[in-house]
């Protein structure tokens, strides 16, 4: 006897709930997440360098010694344990007036940082969003390749019986029985291993929401389409929108401001520093002054310039310009390469449509057959034989559809990521 895998209750996760979850629990997108945040972080007015350098020290010294003193008028004296005390505290801010405005161009650095890692935390969510999908809809056609078993089943059941009955009374034979039951075993092993495949890919699910992978679950076997998407609206909207091509864009304007922050670094810098010092000592007898104590204000400008560094500012400038080439060279390519992936694509969506189609019609056709081939067998008008390959022509036309139909709708979101239109 065969269960039913759906025999006890489970919610039925729609691939919206699906996609709600992956947002908030999937593990990269967390990770993505993170990494905006640390762009944040970098690209914050405390990372800046626009702002003072503040400093504050202290300092405290004792000294005990034993002192033999000679004066210059010629006399001498000596002092055991003649103590010295001396106490400073400073506070100091720098400055940095002009850098050859390399903090200019590293702020505008980090923040292109800051919007690359957005873009990239995008694609993150692209990316899983379209293997969310992939693995949803492989699951609802497992789903539905369980359910179509389990109806084949009953089939094969109910041909088992009337085989049997009719050995009873004599009209069968016992070869007919025997090859009833074998189908019927091989239909039920059909079954428990598509049931197997369905649970394994339901774990896969989980792990990409971010959840218990042994958490039970239905799925939604219905789909709804777009209506037909045009290949001239779809290849608009890729220079703009598709992902690859703008984080390719957004690495040449990287590159471009590693090379303004390089040259830079050949320019003077100008460093303003103010503070304010206090100084005490108390000093033994042998000394010129007993004690003193002073305290004030010091201003100061510091000009330097690294006129010639070895060549290594120089050497990381051509680097930097090769870099930037080199990204060059990558939008070219991933313009091409997206461009390909678009045609490629279209025909892949236009081809599921006619597809999709062509197997409803054979689902209508199949279905007609085997209600006829079921009424002429009860007749005894067909053999065992015709009867069984109706019922897998039958099986697979339920089959090929669900395939199709699943497939039709992965091809519509592939075409919806190459136009960066996924997330609308």
């Amino acid at each position: 006897m065969v269960a039913s895998y759906g025999s006890y209750a489970q919610d039925t996760l729609t691939v919206e709930e699906a996609i709600a979850i992956a947002v908030d629990k999937n593990y990269d997108l967390k990770i993505a997440r993170n990494n905006v945040r640390v762009a944040e972080v970098e690209a914050s007015l405390l990372n800046r360098g626009y702002l003072p350098r503040i400093t504050a020290g202290g300092n405290v010294n004792y000294a005990n010694e034993d002192q033999d003193v000679a004066f210059s008028d010629g006399t001498a004296t000596s002092i055991d344990g003649a103590e010295t005390e001396m106490y400073n505290a400073s506070v100091t801010a720098e400055y940095t007036l002009f850098d050859g405005m390399e903090r200019k161009f590293t702020n505008e650095r980090q923040s292109k940082n800051l919007h690359l890692n957005e873009w990239q935390e995008r694609q993150q969510i692209e990316n899983a969003i379209i293997s969310l999908y992939e693995t949803y809809y492989n699951i609802a056609f497992q789903q539905q390749v369980a359910q179509n078993l389990l109806v084949n089943i009953e089939n094969s059941r109910d041909r088992l019986l009337r085989s049997q009955k009719r050995l009873k009374y004599g009209q069968g034979t016992t070869l007919d029985k025997l090859n009833a039951q074998v189908d019927l075993n091989n239909d039920s092993i059909s079954y428990a291993t598509a049931v197997r495949d369905l649970n394994n890919l339901k774990r896969n699910l989980n792990l990409l929401l971010g959840r218990n992978v042994r958490e039970t679950f239905l799925v939604d076997t219905t789909v709804a389409f777009l209506p037909l998407l045009s290949e001239d609206e779809i290849v608009s909207s890729v220079q703009g929108n598709n992902i690859q091509l703008v984080l390719a864009r957004q690495n040449i304007l990287l590159s471009d401001l590693d090379i303004k922050i390089n040259r830079a670094r050949m320019m003077p810098k100008l460093t303003g520093s103010g503070s304010y010092q206090w100084n005490e000592s108390q000093n033994p007898p042998t000394s010129f002054f007993l004690s003193s104590e002073t305290q004030g204000f010091n201003l100061g400008l510091n000009v330097s310039w690294n006129i010639f560094d070895g060549g290594a500012t120089r050497t990381r400038v051509e680097a930097a310009k090769i870099t930037k080439n080199n990204r060059e060279i990558e939008l070219f390519r991933t313009q091409e390469q997206v461009k390909t992936e678009v045609y490629n694509a279209y025909e892949i969506y236009t081809n599921a449509w006619y597809t999709l189609e062509a197997e409803a019609n054979n689902v209508r056709t199949n279905n007609l057959n085997f209600t006829r081939t079921q009424r002429q067998y009860s007749l005894g008008q067909v053999t065992t034989v015709e009867f069984r390959q109706a019922q897998i022509n039958q099986l697979n036309a339920l089959n090929n559809y669900a395939r199709a139909k699943y497939d039709l709708k992965i091809a519509e979101v592939d075409l919806l990521q190459l136009g960066g239109k996924l997330l609308e």
